[in-house]
């Protein structure tokens, strides 16, 4: 889905949907009141947002996943799998095929970490199959779940976009918020991704918030593998796509690297056609994409161009990775 301008502002029509949007949050507070005092069997950490598209959550995922294990934990994932259909049975990344039986998000976070990562529209039958067929996993993560209030958890993250923050702050459909944004000051921790946090209302109460930075690291040729520094960007003209829920931060930071992009944006979770990428490739110049659109690039026969990917990730802060496994010790 496009995430419409009128979110960003409280205008005629974000008004006139407003009183849904009250009754979507009080709702949802009624849900969170219920789901309250519920201990997990195994520790589950929830990475999630208040807001509807995308925050920049899977590289999030990523680097806690990869902090656990540092740590010497043993974590896995499970995750819903935006846009897929799966059955009464859960999906096994380690038994999918492609992106298309799991949703591009759990394939590219099994891809990069290599962690145990189970799919299944309810989250708390994802946590029971991940537990059944990975005994030794001592700490579930949630790629999303925030408001999936039948899985228990031990710790909540919440992962909020430094470029559109909380919108106008009106609950779905006047606005792009799940939940109120009083949830920020009953939550464990809350990451901006690229803005300070006091911009956003988040870290006044109480609750821990820290900015974080999505860092590129280099870019890998798509289809030879091959690996460039991220200074190849420097003064070079690409076709620049992003199927996520914030293109404009991507595109933001190709510009940040100093490369001159005709832009793409597509929906989140959204994969280009064999024709716009046939002719993207016909274009002649590169083509630079994230990971995650990456994973959904159509099979063409023959190579007519250049396709790189922009590697990256995020640092999170030492004091929270600190508190958090003080937490799971606990």
């Amino acid at each position: 889905m496009r995430y419409p301008d009128f979110w960003q502002r409280r205008g005629l029509l974000a008004r006139a949907l407003w009183p849904l949007g009250r009754m979507v949050c009080a709702e949802a507070a009624r849900r969170r009141r219920r789901a309250s005092g519920r201990v997990p069997e195994c520790p589950v950490i929830v990475v999630g947002n208040l807001t509807v598209g995308g925050t920049g959550k899977t590289p999030v995922v990523i680097a806690l996943v990869e902090a656990l294990r540092a740590a010497g934990h043993t974590p896995g994932v499970i995750s819903r799998g935006f846009g897929v259909k799966v059955g009464i049975e859960p999906v096994d990344l380690a038994e999918a095929v492609d992106p298309s039986s799991c949703g591009d998000e759990p394939w590219l976070i099994h891809r990069r970490t290599h962690a145990p990562v189970v799919v299944h529209p309810y989250r708390r039958e994802a946590a029971r199959q991940l537990k059944a067929r990975y005994p030794e996993v001592d700490v579930i993560v949630s790629d999303d779940g925030l408001q999936h209030h039948r899985l228990a958890r031990t710790i909540e993250w919440v992962v909020v976009d430094g470029q559109r923050g909380l919108g106008n702050r009106w609950c779905l459909p006047a606005g792009p918020l799940r939940e109120s944004p009083a949830v920020l000051d009953e939550v464990d921790a809350v990451l901006v991704n690229g803005d300070e946090p006091s911009r956003h209302g988040a870290g006044t109460r109480g609750v821990p918030a820290w900015r974080i930075d999505f860092r590129p690291q280099g870019l890998v040729d798509l289809f030879d593998r091959t690996e460039h520094p991220i200074t190849d960007l420097a003064g070079q003209a690409f076709i620049a796509l992003a199927g996520i829920g914030n293109p404009a931060r991507f595109f933001g930071m190709l510009e940040a690297q100093g490369a001159v992009i005709e832009t793409h944006p597509l929906d989140d979770h959204a994969a280009p056609t064999g024709a716009q990428a046939r002719a993207w490739l016909a274009d002649g110049r590169p083509v630079v994409m994230t990971e995650k659109d990456a994973v959904k690039w159509p099979e063409i026969p023959t190579r007519a161009g250049q396709v790189l990917v922009v590697r990256g990730g995020v640092d999170l802060p030492p004091a929270l990775l600190e508190n958090t496994l003080k937490r799971l010790q606990s």
